[in-house]
């Protein structure tokens, strides 16, 4: 007997569940969306995309967003034709039971900005993903600039194709060595506040142009580039900050465990 009791009470827990989903079903048919919350992470320091330009972005008129019950919303489609911005690495879209669509976006941080021996610039992420300009914002980051050419077509590629097969045809490691650079100095404070600028030479060496200081650096390839970095430093600590910033006009780092300087 006390089975089949606690059977019937199960039956009619269910049952109260379907009845209520099949109410809170019916009434959300009937609630439209009429608000858009927007999120926007790191907006203080990158405005490549704005509160405005996501509202504009509902209100199309082929969005078919606003006005139409909550239920019909398709957040996974809305989320992916965000994710078309050049500008958007993710996007969350989702409706709540009073009628707002919220929408939180982070945006992508550039790392790199390149202008290449055609004089095409663009920015690099740090995935490794190709930015174009924007007419709204500009990014105060790295530059690279010199005899810069790519080994891919920068208006059909999202991203550097650095891969061992992707490289193996043309030969060609220029945008994965700047890359690599760009993330390595952009990721340490002290070198993100002293270099300013990646310089591709005639003999595609890189060299570095510093805030402070009236000097070049030559990093030759970026074999061993941490380990140059790591010894440039130690010059800057044990040489440059007693005899002064200002007397050397180069300072070579291309070989080995070498710091070779050129006064001026």
């Amino acid at each position: 007997m006390k089975k089949v009791i606690n059977i019937l009470i199960w039956l009619a827990i269910i049952a109260y569940f379907i009845v209520a989903m099949s109410f809170v079903n019916e009434k959300q048919k009937n609630i439209l969306c009429n608000n858009i919350q927007v999120s926007i992470t790191d907006s203080s320091i990158n405005g490549f995309i704005k509160q405005s330009d996501i509202k504009e972005f509902f209100h199309q008129s082929d969005m078919k967003v606003m006005g139409s019950p909550v239920v019909l919303i398709n957040t996974k489609e809305l989320e992916k034709k965000l994710q078309e911005y050049s500008a958007v690495k993710n996007a969350e879209v989702y409706v709540t039971m009073g009628g707002d669509i919220c929408v939180n976006i982070d945006q992508r941080n550039p790392i790199l900005r390149v202008i290449n021996k055609r004089g095409n610039s663009y920015y690099i992420d740090e995935d490794g993903t190709i930015m174009p300009l924007s007419n709204k914002f500009s990014s105060h980051v790295l530059i690279a600039n010199g005899h810069i050419v790519e080994h891919f077509e920068i208006n059909k590629s999202r991203k550097i194709p650095c891969k061992p097969e992707e490289l193996q045809q043309s030969g060609n490691t220029i945008m994965c060595d700047l890359y690599t650079l760009g993330k390595f100095i952009n990721g340490d404070e002290f070198w993100k506040a002293q270099i300013e600028q990646i310089y591709v030479n005639d003999n595609y060496e890189y060299e570095l142009v510093p805030r402070v200081g009236a000097h070049i650096i030559n990093l030759g390839s970026i074999n061993d580039y941490e380990k140059k970095f790591r010894n440039l430093k130690a010059f800057y600590v044990q040489g440059l900050n007693k005899v002064g910033w200002n007397k050397y006009e180069k300072i070579n780092l291309k070989y080995e465990n070498q710091v070779i300087c050129t006064k001026r």
